[in-house]
């Protein structure tokens, strides 16, 4: 991954700005929001002209990084794509379709989920800093559940790793499970590649439930202590909006985190091949 993210800086550069730039735009939606419900309160009109400001720059900025992102990964997939079929001429026709498939969730990740997890990383760090301003006691709540969640996906990791490559490891036989024709053999893999998708959506729902406990905690606890400590109606608005912002880049970071453990498995094959494929040659 690390290889392939510096053999395209170039073009990777420009989609990461522009994912910044709309993420600024987003985190700072709630802000103006309550800036403009104060300012309606007190018969001034200027937070409506901000938002409206905010609102038609953020649009603007989306919808260009996607029209960059869409060319610029459709290149790389296709360059890549062209390597690595010509570099595995040892390889059977199944472990190529395969690691074809693996490559291209490398690629799909860059163009589609790393995007949303810089958003992510970029929102909840600019949530932190926005509520840490606004009000004490939930930002320090919010650093008691960031903590809580990086501790079970961190302890869970290597199991998700060793899930995942269970997983690949059966992917790679589909091809030739497919055209040996052997209905018993073609159920037996399936069985098995589901059994180890079963095993990574398990792990994950049980996660997920328990960092979800203390989201619900965190929000009883924000609503209270906002609307306990602040007069502007505004204000509040934000406050809650901004958790509502912490908790949903909370519970997709371990998602993309999960997604990184399973690509830094692919990543570890692709690369393992390709130093087979040299030696060879």
């Amino acid at each position: 991954m690390s290889v392939l993210l510096k053999r395209f800086a170039g073009r990777i550069a420009l989609t990461l700005f522009l994912i910044v730039l709309e993420s600024a735009g987003w985190i700072l939606f709630p802000l103006v929001i309550g800036r403009a419900i104060d300012g309606v309160l007190a018969d001034s009109w200027h937070g409506l002209y901000e938002l409206a400001v905010l609102g038609i720059a953020a649009m603007a900025i989306a919808i260009l990084r996607r029209i960059v992102d869409s060319r610029a990964y459709a290149r790389i997939y296709a360059k890549l794509g062209e390597e690595l079929v010509a570099g595995q001429s040892e390889s059977s026709t199944s472990t190529k379709t395969a690691r074809l498939g693996m490559l291209r969730e490398i690629v799909e990740f860059l163009e589609n989920s790393l995007p949303e997890l810089i958003t992510s990383v970029l929102q909840l760090a600019g949530v932190i800093l926005i509520l840490s301003t606004l009000n004490l006691p939930i930002f320090g709540g919010c650093i008691v559940v960031i903590g809580v969640t990086v501790a079970i996906y961190v302890l869970t990791g290597r199991l998700t790793t060793r899930f995942n490559r269970s997983y690949n490891d059966q992917y790679e036989q589909q091809v030739d499970a497919v055209e040996s024709g052997d209905a018993a053999r073609v159920g037996r893999h399936i069985r098995d590649m589901m059994r180890w998708n079963i095993k990574l959506s398990d792990l994950e729902a049980a996660n997920f439930g328990i960092v979800w406990l203390f989201m619900i905690a965190l929000l009883v606890f924000s609503i209270g202590a906002a609307a306990g400590d602040i007069v502007e109606y505004g204000k509040v608005f934000a406050i809650v909006m901004y958790v509502f912002q912490f908790m949903e880049a909370v519970m997709s970071l371990p998602l993309y985190y999960q997604q990184w453990l399973r690509l830094r498995e692919i990543s570890g094959r692709l690369t393992e091949m390709a130093g087979r494929s040299s030696r060879v040659s």
